[in-house]
């Protein structure tokens, strides 16, 4: 077996959207790092999230549809938007999975602080996941591993230095 053999075309179409699931996590957990310091209810943060999931995969998805018809003008169709819809829809499953942390901590009985604080912990974790998936994907060594690794770190270190900045 080639060592280096093609990962499954799912593998591909799902790496092939991660910009759309990192802006997702970064998104969401920049709501959640900034409303969850506001002594706002659980259920109110976990409602702003959602809607601003919803919100910036619309807007990006507006924005694809529009640029597209910008480069080649042609007529406006249903079809379209719902194939800029699923395009960006990796916004939803990268932001995901911080709402669910949060969620999560809610259902369990958890504050407002411990859901905020999973939320956070999620999307820095997710963010560095990516990168150490993407390094080990390239069969990279240990220092370029390390590199590449520590931007995802830098990420979730910002998230959490709106919280702290906030807080």
């Amino acid at each position: 077996m080639n060592e280096h053999a093609e990962p499954p075309e799912s593998v591909n179409t799902f790496f092939a959207n991660a910009a759309g699931t990192i802006y997702g996590v970064l998104a969401v957990a920049t709501v959640i790092a900034a409303e969850g310091t506001r002594q706002e209810t659980t259920g109110k943060v976990l409602g702003a999230s959602v809607i601003t999931m919803i919100l910036y995969w619309l807007a990006h998805a507006y924005a694809h549809h529009l640029g597209s018809r910008l480069r080649e003008p042609a007529t406006w169709s249903f079809h379209e938007i719902f194939v800029s819809l699923a395009a960006a829809a990796s916004i939803l499953v990268g932001a995901a999975i911080p709402v669910l942390a949060m969620l999560g901590a809610w259902l369990a009985g958890g504050t407002l602080e411990s859901g905020v604080t999973a939320a956070l912990w999620c999307a820095g974790v997710e963010l560095v996941g990516f990168e150490l998936v993407a390094s080990i994907r390239r069969h990279l060594g240990v220092r370029d591993l390390l590199v590449e690794t520590s931007i995802g770190l830098a990420f979730g270190l910002g998230i959490l230095g709106i919280r702290l900045l906030l807080h």
